[in-house]
């Protein structure tokens, strides 16, 4: 994985290393793919060299979670993306912060107001975000 940041625990190197598999399969063009081509889509984006077995592994566990579709492709298999970026990164966001949420509501918003108080634009965003979703339910 980039940068193999020792610090990371197993899931956090699991969780990036399913988004660049991910990410190799929608570059190359959202259609069928093997693992063969996540592998040399990986290494001609700059993600480190892995092993067959380990992309093997990224990619059925990617299937079993229902992030990619699976066919026979004669000796090998095809997956194809389900979910577009940006559903997955919805979903993947949607893990982490919902027990975050759940657990330590005011101290996530507390941060997150933090980390927006110097930032304009993204506190505008926010603000913009909130007062949509208000439509929404209110309708």
């Amino acid at each position: 994985i980039r940068g193999g940041n020792p610090s990371l625990s197993a899931g956090d190197r699991r969780r990036i290393l399913e988004g660049e598999v991910m990410e190799a399969a929608w570059k190359l063009g959202g259609g069928w793919v093997t693992i063969a081509d996540v592998l040399e889509e990986r290494e001609r984006s700059g993600g480190s060299k892995l092993a067959y077995s380990t992309i093997k592994a990224v990619v059925s566990n990617l299937h079993d979670k229902g992030h990619l579709r699976k066919r026979s492709e004669g000796k090998q298999n095809g997956f194809k993306p389900v979910l577009t970026r940006e559903k997955f990164a919805a979903r993947a966001i949607g893990r982490v912060v919902a027990p975050l949420l759940r657990d330590h509501r005011n101290p996530l918003l507390a941060h997150i107001v933090d980390e927006l108080i110097d930032d304009e634009e993204g506190l505008a965003q926010l603000q913009a975000l909130l007062a949509a979703k208000k439509r929404l339910h209110a309708q």
